[in-house]
């Protein structure tokens, strides 16, 4: 008995959805450039800044990220002494603090991601943010683009 093959011609969602996110990390990273951070960095900074200070666990919770994954980004961040880790209530507890350079990055930061956003949806149009915020969050009737206001 042979089996035949087809190829399938239609496009993959899953495919076209990571051309997408890296597309859009590319445009991200472009207008952050000035600041010296990229749009990865950028977010863990704006969490970090908004909690003051941070568990690992929690900050990987808020990222959505993996501790080691979290981890790794935090050792480049430290290593441009954007962030300082210090001792938690227990010695098993780390937590991570912006020091005063990475809350002036932030803030250099933060009015080039405002431009981003606003040329990124004038680009993508309002009806592609409205179906992007039904993906990220199904159970929203938002209809204005998700991220938060830094």
């Amino acid at each position: 008995m042979r089996v035949y093959t087809r190829i399938m011609e239609e496009r993959c969602i899953c495919t076209a959805l990571r051309q997408a996110a890296a597309k859009s990390t590319a445009f991200y990273d472009e207008a952050l450039e000035p600041s010296g951070i990229k749009v990865t960095m950028f977010r863990i900074l704006r969490r970090i800044d908004m909690a003051k200070a941070i568990s690992i666990t929690e900050l990987a919770k808020k990222v959505g990220l993996d501790r080691s994954t979290l981890g790794r980004n935090l050792r480049v961040l430290e290593k441009q002494s954007l962030v300082v880790l210090s001792a938690g209530k227990d010695a098993r507890e780390r937590m991570v603090l912006l020091t005063d350079a990475g809350r002036e990055t932030l803030e250099a930061a933060v009015p080039l991601w405002r431009a981003a956003q606003r040329d990124y949806a004038d680009m993508i149009g309002r009806d592609a943010l409205a179906v992007l915020n039904v993906i990220l969050d199904p159970t929203s009737e938002q209809s204005e683009p998700t991220g938060g206001t830094p």
